[in-house]
């Protein structure tokens, strides 16, 4: 991806692999990254789901932006967890991009995420 997303290093968001349609990211979970109840923030596991999405889909000189996404949380995780966002395009064609994100803490599935991406051209800006 072009650029620095200094969102994802606000958080600590560490890029582990990143290649065409693919990419591996993950978050070792702080105090700051908790709720009130001390498990980790959704908003904390949403922005890993979406930075590791992003990181795929925009991958060298591609250029998307996500046009609709959702989120299933599955378990909670808290201060401490290593939390590893593993984002795969799924589909792929000449406009849209559709790709899975799963957020697993260890072997566990915390969270699914799909987002689905718009397709830059080249010749054309919002």
């Amino acid at each position: 991806m072009r650029g620095n997303d200094y969102f994802r290093e606000l958080l600590g968001i560490k890029v582990l692999d990143a290649k065409d349609g693919y990419s591996k990211m993950s978050l070792k979970i702080s105090k700051e990254h908790t709720n009130f109840v001390g498990f980790t923030h959704g908003g904390v596991v949403f922005a890993l789901a979406d930075c590791a999405f992003a990181e795929a889909v925009n991958f060298g000189d591609k250029q998307a932006v996500a046009v609709q996404v959702n989120i299933n949380f599955l378990r909670p995780s808290s201060e401490g967890d290593v939390l590893t966002a593993e984002a795969i395009t799924i589909s792929e064609g000449k406009t849209f991009v559709l790709c899975s994100i799963t957020v697993r803490k260890k072997n566990k599935t915390i969270a699914l995420f799909s987002g689905l991406a718009y397709k830059m051209q080249s010749d054309k800006t919002f």
